[in-house]
């Protein structure tokens, strides 16, 4: 990844500041062909040079995952209100456009909020991320902000007061990550971010008073039920491996040296056979767990009773965080959702109050996915083609029996499912069976269209770009990247993310 953080503009050159992202020890190369285009004359500027790194060459990333780059280019007509940075015309070639180079007014309402802070023991991270809360970075606009000398320093200019979380690029690159949570308001923040196993993980110091509300909150939850001393009775028993059973340790163990993937999958799925037997823990760690699930249950009906009591700004980004969470187990434990009195909540507390809050739509959508079950009923969208007509759903489906099939190209899951129904599909194509795909991309279709003459599909595919109709989130599947819904002639779920097999089965059953 490249990113630009700087421009400067000069009589003698146009002088780009930008970052280069990748796994540490890994490459990323820049052309000597680089040019800039102006939006507004069309005129190309050609690069002059490179300050600090050699062009044409594999350039390899160091621990950090990153370099500096600053770019020397022809100096810029003065009527130009914005630029493009383009590396060439190959596909995989670095394209920043759009980029403006007279500052714009802020618009009304809007307020900045300055966060600030240092990395403690951390020399691999060197980015943060910063995106608002709920949404899922492989598919919604995140900001980047870099960190330089174990600090950073980013304005926020919003006109809102939502839950934002700031990550670090390095454990996200990892799989696992520790969110540090935040409301936007007017003011400083300032954060002190450790490695994910220091406890806490972030200390955040705050002058406006919803995030001060928010320190005191998590203050009050941790003296009630300390939770970071039982990660750290884990921590301690994870040292003298005595929190797992001695069966995982040993599995652990030969799963890190497992020298194929084929082994590494045999591995696995024994580990999964431990767990499914109830030997994944050891008598100690099983006690521990207890703990855990009490402590957790009475932070879950604190958090209610605050809501219920609090009909403020933090009562409502609170609301919207419990729901978040509350459909992102259901998902991942189906038929053991439990969802408390939110719908109740929010309308008597919340719904009138906050009635111009984005927060309020997305409640809403959330609510309603919450039935989204077998037994429920599906959710009726539109959605482009790859033609750009917008089609409805409804239209596609009415009077059959139908599989809703929520993928992405870059969702290897997703696509290996997709695929296995394609037998399925032509089986029963002509019995009152159909398909609608939905593609959850970013960005651009290019994917997508790969992937859909990649793998053959037969039936018809819409595209949600960027998360713009919220289908995911209309589904309670906002973190993934996908799931299917076989749905009946009248559109009740019969089915949630069933296998090919299991779709057979029912097919034959219903038609």
């Amino acid at each position: 990844m490249m990113e630009l953080y700087r421009v400067e503009l000069m009589d003698t050159a146009t002088i780009l500041y930008a970052e280069m992202y990748n796994h540490p020890n890994y490459w990323v190369r820049l052309s000597s062909g680089a040019y800039l285009e102006g939006l507004t004359s069309g005129k190309k500027y050609k690069l002059l040079k490179s300050a600090d790194m050699e062009l044409d060459k594999e350039v390899y990333m160091p621990e950090s995952g990153n370099s500096s780059v600053t770019l020397l280019f022809e100096p810029v007509d003065p009527n130009e209100d914005a630029i493009s940075f383009i590396e060439g015309p190959e596909k995989g070639d670095f394209r920043i456009e759009g980029i403006h180079l007279k500052k714009e007014l802020a618009k009304p309402g809007t307020f900045e909020c300055i966060l600030e802070g240092e990395i403690i023991d951390r020399p691999q991270s060197s980015r943060l991320t910063l995106i608002r809360t709920g949404k899922d970075m492989r598919t919604t606009p995140f900001i980047s902000i870099p960190v330089r000398d174990g600090k950073f320093n980013y304005t926020l200019i919003t006109d809102e007061n939502e839950m934002y979380e700031l990550v670090f690029w390095d454990e996200q690159l990892n799989g696992a990550w520790r969110p540090t949570y935040f409301i936007s308001e007017k003011g400083t923040l300032h954060f002190t971010l450790y490695p994910m196993e220091h406890r806490p993980h972030s200390v955040m110091q705050a002058d406006g008073a919803l995030n001060k509300e928010e320190i005191r909150i998590q203050k009050e939850i941790e003296k009630l039920y300390p939770v970071t001393r039982l990660e750290e009775e884990r921590d301690e028993l994870e040292k003298k491996e005595h929190y797992f059973s001695k069966e995982i340790y040993d599995l652990k163990k030969l799963m890190s040296d497992a020298k194929t993937d084929e082994d590494r999958q045999k591995l696995y799925s024994e580990y999964e056979r431990l767990c499914n037997a109830g030997k994944e823990y050891s008598e100690e760690g099983l006690v521990l767990n207890k703990k855990f699930e009490q402590y957790f249950d009475g932070i879950q009906k604190w958090k209610l009773d605050y809501i219920k009591k609090e009909s403020t700004v933090n009562g409502l980004c609170l609301l919207k965080q419990m729901l978040d969470h509350a459909v992102m187990m259901a998902r991942y434990y189906p038929g053991k959702e439990e969802f408390p009195a939110y719908s109740e909540i929010f309308e008597s507390n919340y719904k009138e109050k906050f009635a111009s809050h984005p927060y309020v739509k997305d409640i809403e959508r959330i609510i309603a996915s919450m039935n989204v079950k077998v037994g429920g009923s599906y959710i009726d969208f539109t959605a482009p083609d790859l033609n750009g007509n917008m089609i409805k759903l409804s239209d596609q489906i009415k009077g059959k029996v139908a599989l809703i099939d929520l993928w992405a190209s870059w969702c290897g899951p997703c696509r290996r499912l997709s695929s296995s129904m394609i037998p399925v599909y032509e089986m029963f194509k002509n019995k009152g069976f159909t398909v609608v795909g939905i593609a959850r991309e970013n960005n651009n279709t290019d994917a997508m269209k790969k992937a859909i003459e990649q793998d053959k599909y037969p039936w018809l595919n819409l595209v949600e770009l960027n998360d713009k109709g919220n289908i995911w989130e209309m589904y309670g599947a906002g973190n993934s990247g996908g799931c299917t819904y076989l749905v009946d002639r009248e559109g009740m779920i019969l089915a949630i993310h069933p296998t090919a097999e299991e779709v057979t089965k029912i097919l034959k059953e219903v038609l």
